[in-house]
C-alpha cells in the first residue's frame, strides 16, 4: 500500500571528514556528506530526498554531532529508518538519534550554539595514529601562554580578524562562552571553542593564532591588538582541516542552554 503521508524527520550525523569534500553538496562533486546522505536516502524511500544540514564543515573537517533532517514519504519506524540508511552509507558516515519534527524544522535555524574540538599532537615524526585525525606541530608549546592569550577570545568581539575574507557573514560580532586547551586522553592536545556561531574558518585561525602563542611567537597582549585591528592579516595561520571536529550541536528541541563547557 503506497505511503503519503510526508515526515520530517531530524538526526545525527557522525563522520570522518578524509577524503570528502565537505558537508554541502556541490555541482559535479559527488563526495560531499550531504550527497551521500541524500544517496542513501533517496535509495531507501524510492524517491528524491533533499537533506538540511545545520553547519557547512570544510573539505577534510570531521564531524561527531551534525544535526541534519530530511522530508521522506515512507512508513518504516524511526529506528528501521536508522538502520535502512546507514547500512547504504559509506563506512565513515553514520546517524542516530532520530525524531519527528514539525514540517518546518530547519536545522540551521534550530540550534543554541556548538561545540568545535581541534586536536594537536607535539611530534618530530608522524604518527599515523594520530595524524589522521590531528596536526602534527614539530615545536613545543607552552600551554601557560596559549591559555593567557584564549582568555582575552572569551566574551562577545568582532571577530573579523580571525574570519576568511570569502565568508559570508553580515556581521562578524560572535560570542564564545568556552576556550580550552587541554590535554586528551591518548596523548594529543585539544582546543574546545563552544560559542552561539561561527564563521567561515573562525576556529581553525583562532587554534593557529594561538599556536603561535604558544610558541612565543605572539603575546596575551597582542590577541587584544588582533581583535582591534578587524583585519585578517593580523592573526595568525589557518590551521588545518583535518585537526577539527564539529563536536556538538545544541538543539532548541533539547530544551538545554548553552554550556559553559563540553561535557560527555
Amino acid at each position: 500500500m503506497p505511503f503519503d503521508s510526508a515526515r520530517r524527520v531530524a538526526f545525527r550525523v557522525e563522520y570522518d571528514g578524509t577524503g570528502y569534500s565537505g558537508w554541502q553538496s556541490q555541482p559535479n562533486v559527488p563526495k560531499t556528506i550531504q550527497n551521500q546522505l541524500e544517496i542513501a536516502i533517496s535509495d531507501f524511500v524510492g524517491c528524491t530526498s533533499v537533506v538540511q544540514g545545520a553547519s557547512r564543515t570544510d573539505a577534510g573537517v570531521h564531524a561527531r554531532d551534525q544535526l541534519a533532517a530530511v522530508t521522506i514519504n515512507h512508513p518504516a519506524s524511526l529506528d528501521g529508518f536508522i538502520k535502512a540508511v546507514n547500512v547504504r552509507l559509506p563506512d565513515a558516515i553514520s546517524i542516530r538519534a532520530p525524531r519527528e519534527v514539525t514540517a518546518d524544522f530547519n536545522p540551521r535555524f534550530e540550534n543554541h550554539g556548538k561545540t568545535y574540538i581541534y586536536r594537536v599532537y607535539q611530534s618530530h615524526q608522524r604518527r599515523p595514529l594520530q595524524a589522521r585525525w590531528a596536526w602534527r606541530l614539530p615545536w613545543p608549546l607552552d600551554a601557560e601562554r596559549i591559555v593567557a592569550a584564549s582568555n582575552n577570545l572569551i566574551g562577545s568581539h568582532d571577530f573579523t580578524s580571525f574570519a576568511a575574507t570569502d565568508g559570508s557573514h553580515k556581521s562578524a560580532i560572535r560570542t564564545l562562552t568556552q576556550l580550552e586547551f587541554e590535554p586528551s586522553t591518548d596523548g594529543c592536545f585539544q582546543f574546545i571553542l563552544t560559542g552561539t556561531a561561527f564563521m567561515k574558518n573562525m576556529v581553525r585561525i583562532i587554534v593557529g593564532t594561538l599556536v603561535e602563542a604558544g610558541r612565543g611567537r605572539l603575546s596575551a597582549d597582542d590577541i587584544v591588538d588582533i581583535l582591534q585591528a578587524k583585519d585578517r592579516q593580523a592573526a595568525g595561520p589557518t590551521a588545518p582541516a583535518h585537526g577539527l571536529c564539529l563536536a556538538r550541536i545544541y538543539a532548541h528541541f533539547e530544551d538545554v542552554e548553552l554550556p559553559d563547557r563540553l561535557t560527555d
